[in-house]
């Protein structure tokens, strides 16, 4: 299988666990059992997480392994925050944070702490462009995305973005699902909540109604929100071990789960995806995406994430920049 075909597969995977998701956002177990029995098919477009991810391949097409936390502040203010003349309609708590403190002229790290959303799930929903981007090399991938996380994260929401791009760079290389789920470790603290959540969930599938179990080793309860970096993430990788990697198992059960839906959905995706390539992918699902609509993000309308894999693919090619990012290298302490 070509690294192309993975990255199709990857981002392709990504976005049809967004859509599928998507209506299921917020919504228990049983209620999804209710309306659905089992959700399988796609019934409408894709969210921010399919946008975001989107902005992030440009990112990485763009400055490639010499990407800063400074350049995605400015990619923010030269192509994000000009076109938000209103609300930012879908946007996470954490992206709307980032957008007012770059307004406010505060850099990064700053700008992904006072909005004091930092361990949101948002990083860890596009995070999946860097594992592409760093096939067989988990721990360039988890580097480049806390890049991108320092602007609009903190703590645990960049550990959760670091552990996705870790499990598909894992992945981009013919890893497992259990081997993906080691990368994703190998990527955080192991005594950081998000190790903690996987390891649990992993635990859980041996369960006699893993399901029930995943909810009750994971999920944060009496919390108002469900976007919460280390459950979405254990949540997500939990799907694909349970799946086997097959993209239509581990989403169907990642979106059966709830909570924030289409981004467990879209993680899980992601991982499969980049394991079993484009053709992994539901053809039926396949033919219901189509180019982002920029509803959230208006740089990215009309982009397709087929064609974001292909320039990811091809900018692989171009070999690894000499450039070092301006701060130093790796960062996990003190996020």
């Amino acid at each position: 299988m070509t690294y192309r075909d993975r990255a199709r597969g990857c981002l392709l995977g990504l976005a049809a666990g967004d859509a599928l998701g998507a209506p299921a956002e917020n919504l228990s177990p049983e209620e999804i059992r209710r309306r659905w029995g089992r959700l399988t098919e796609i019934e409408g477009g894709g969210t921010d997480d399919t946008e975001y991810a989107l902005f992030a391949a440009g990112l990485l097409v763009a400055h490639g392994h010499g990407l800063t936390s400074g350049r995605v502040a400015a990619a923010y203010r030269e192509q994000v925050i000009p076109a938000v003349t209103g609300p930012m309609r879908g946007a996470g708590f954490s992206e709307l944070g980032t957008v007012e403190a770059l307004r406010r002229g505060l850099e990064p790290p700053l700008t992904g702490m006072v909005h004091q959303h930092g361990w949101s799930d948002g990083l860890a929903m596009r995070a999946a462009p860097y594992g592409v981007f760093c096939p067989g090399d988990p721990a360039e991938a988890a580097r480049l995305v806390t890049e991108d996380g320092r602007v609009s994260h903190a703590g645990e929401g960049i550990l959760g973005g670091r552990a996705v791009a870790a499990a598909v760079a894992a992945a981009m290389a013919g890893a497992d699902p259990s081997e993906a789920v080691e990368a994703a470790l190998s990527a955080v603290p192991a005594d950081s909540w998000t190790a903690r959540t996987i390891v649990r969930a992993r635990a859980a599938l041996d369960a006699a109604d893993p399901a029930a179990a995943l909810h009750q080793a994971v999920v944060v309860r009496h919390y108002p929100w469900t976007d919460v970096a280390p459950e979405a993430v254990a949540l997500a990788l939990a799907a694909c071990l349970h799946g086997e990697g097959d993209v239509e198992r581990s989403v169907t059960f990642g979106v059966s789960l709830g909570r924030d839906a289409d981004t467990i959905g879209a993680i899980a995706g992601a991982v499969a995806g980049a394991g079993r390539g484009e053709r992994g992918v539901p053809g039926r699902w396949a033919a219901r995406i189509g180019p982002a609509t920029g509803r959230c993000l208006p740089v990215v309308a009309g982009r397709h994430v087929l064609d974001a894999a292909d320039d990811l693919t091809a900018a692989l090619g171009h070999g690894r920049p000499a450039a070092v990012p301006e701060d130093g290298g790796e960062r996990v302490e003190g996020l």
